[in-house]
C-alpha cells in the first residue's frame, strides 16, 4: 500500500475550545481535551499529514514500475498476487530485437498463415489503437519476442495464476468483472477491482473479418493447444467470470505482457 501524503496549506486561524487567539494566525494539534502544540503560521509553509501503511485503505491497485516497447509505447503496469501486468494492451508493430512485424489488412494467406502479423480493428488506428491496442496472430506470440525485453506473453498456466488468485480473493465466478475496465464496455462493464483495466478489443477472423469490440476482450497466452491452436484468456460482456478458450493460430487477439 502506498504511503499517503497529503498537503495542506495554511490560509486561516484555526479554531479551538475556548483558546484565546493572539493577533498570530496559528495551528493547534489537539488530542481529546488536550493542546500538543501550538505554531504561529508565520512559521510555517504546510502542513503534512503522514499515513503510513494504513489498513484503512481499501484500493486493491498497486502500480509497478511500468515498461517500455521497442517503439516508445510507455505502458502502466499493477501487481495482481505474485504478478506483475501490463495494464494496457499491446501496441507494438516490432520484435524485441527490432525486426518489423507486417501489417495485414487482408485475410492471411499463404505465408500469413504460419508467419507473426498484427492489424488494428477493423483496419482503423484512429479509433481504435489508443484503447484498445492492436491484435496479433499467435505467430508472432510464438516468436517469443512480442513483448519488451524482461516481459513475455503469459503461458496458460500463468494465467490460471491470475484468476486462481481472483477467485480466491472474493471473485469465485466473477472472475471476468474484476479485470473488466469500468467502462469501455457495450453493457456490462467490470468493477477493475486490481486496476488491470481490461478492455474488449475484439478479434480479427483467418479470413479478415472483425468482430467483437467493445463485448469480447481476448488474450493469447504463449501455451499450444494443438497443431493449429493455442489457448487464450477470454472476458465477455455478459459474462462475469473468465474463461479459456482453444483458438486457431491465425486468429488476431489483444496481448497482455508479463513481468518476467
Amino acid at each position: 500500500m502506498k504511503k499517503l501524503i497529503q498537503t495542506i496549506t495554511i490560509a486561516f486561524a484555526i479554531l479551538i475550545g475556548n483558546v484565546v487567539m493572539s493577533q498570530v494566525d496559528s495551528v493547534y494539534f489537539v488530542k481529546g481535551d488536550s493542546i500538543l502544540s501550538v505554531y504561529a503560521t508565520t512559521d510555517v509553509d504546510s502542513v503534512i499529514f503522514y499515513r503510513p501503511n494504513d489498513s484503512s485503505e481499501t484500493s486493491l491497485v498497486k502500480y509497478g514500475e511500468g515498461a517500455t516497447d521497442i517503439d516508445g509505447n510507455a505502458y502502466q503496469s499493477v501487481i495482481i498476487g505474485t504478478q506483475e501486468w501490463m495494464v494496457e494492451n499491446l501496441r507494438t508493430t516490432k520484435y524485441s530485437d527490432g525486426t518489423s512485424i507486417p501489417n495485414v489488412t487482408g485475410d492471411y494467406e499463404g505465408a500469413m498463415d504460419t508467419t507473426g502479423a498484427w492489424s488494428h480493428y477493423d483496419n482503423d488506428s484512429t479509433q481504435y489503437e489508443a484503447m484498445y491496442g492492436k491484435l496479433y496472430n499467435w505467430y508472432a506470440v510464438e516468436t517469443g519476442k512480442l513483448c519488451p525485453t524482461g516481459w513475455h506473453v503469459p503461458t496458460d498456466a500463468e494465467w490460471t495464476v491470475l484468476t486462481d488468485y481472483l477467485t480466491a480473493n472474493g471473485h469465485n465466478g466473477t472472475e471476468g468483472t474484476a479485470l473488466k475496465a469500468t467502462s469501455g464496455w457495450s453493457s456490462n462493464s467490470g468493477t477493475d477491482d486490481y486496476g488491470w483495466l481490461g478492455l474488449p478489443g475484439g478479434n480479427r477472423y483467418s479470413n479478415g473479418y472483425f468482430d467483437g469490440i467493445s463485448r469480447t476482450g481476448t488474450w493469447w497466452s504463449s501455451s499450444e493447444f494443438h497443431a493449429n491452436y493455442a489457448w487464450a484468456c477470454m472476458v465477455d460482456d455478459g459474462k462475469d467470470n473468465a474463461t479459456k478458450s482453444g483458438n486457431i493460430k491465425k486468429t488476431g487477439f489483444s496481448v497482455r505482457c508479463l513481468r518476467d
